[in-house]
């Protein structure tokens, strides 16, 4: 797939409450640039220091953070000890990998920049879940027409408003929706017929038949 270069973080990552956003969203970058063969089997990631070289102070927040080790000339990519524990090689999961395969079968021609997932994780990170997400790109399918990244970001962003984060709030608030639609359709039908009696009524009145 042709985002999966993205997508291999561990979810250590996501638990960590120390970190901001911004930080979030680099480590991200910097796991999935791991070959994951690597991932597994090494404790520190050697990574290049260029990468810092406008913003050092995010750098030393991350040393400060145990995410990165400086050794001499050296910059290391690694996890903080006390999240050790929790890792395992199943933990190395595909963060998003579910969302870019839905995203491929629905807008395949329209690439899924590494900016808009960055945005999609971060609602993961507001607890949003992946299966959310997933829906919301289902249903923007077939709402929008062109680029949908702007609907997806607003009926996300609607969601979180109204506190609809996992599938089970998604499904109560479809059934929702659907009776209130249902319901309205009721009311419709009813009118026009009423409205059609009332027009017999008073073609009636005036001597029609």
């Amino acid at each position: 797939m042709q985002h999966s270069k993205y997508f291999k973080v561990p979810k250590v990552v996501f638990k960590d409450e120390k970190i901001d956003l911004k930080e979030f969203y680099l480590l991200v970058k910097l796991f999935s640039e791991v070959d994951q063969s690597r991932l597994i089997t090494k404790d520190k990631w050697k990574i290049k220091k260029s990468i810092f070289d406008n913003n050092i102070n995010l750098m030393e927040s991350l040393i400060g953070k145990n995410w990165l080790i400086k050794e001499e000339n050296n910059l290391y990519l690694s996890i903080p000890n006390e999240l050790q524990t929790e890792v395992n090689d199943r933990d190395y999961k595909e963060a998003g990998s579910k969302i870019a395969a839905k995203w491929d079968q629905y807008f395949g021609t329209l690439n899924l920049t590494p900016t808009f997932l960055q945005k999609l994780l971060s609602f993961m990170e507001d607890g949003i879940t992946e299966e959310v997400i997933i829906e919301v790109i289902k249903i923007s399918a077939k709402k929008t027409q062109g680029n949908p990244t702007n609907y997806i970001i607003s009926l996300l962003r609607d969601y979180l408003n109204r506190s609809i984060y996992t599938i089970h709030d998604f499904k109560e608030e479809k059934q929702r929706m659907e009776e209130y639609e249902k319901r309205l359709q009721e009311i419709n039908r009813k009118k026009e017929k009423r409205d059609e009696e009332e027009t017999l009524e008073d073609f009636y009145k005036k001597g029609y038949r």
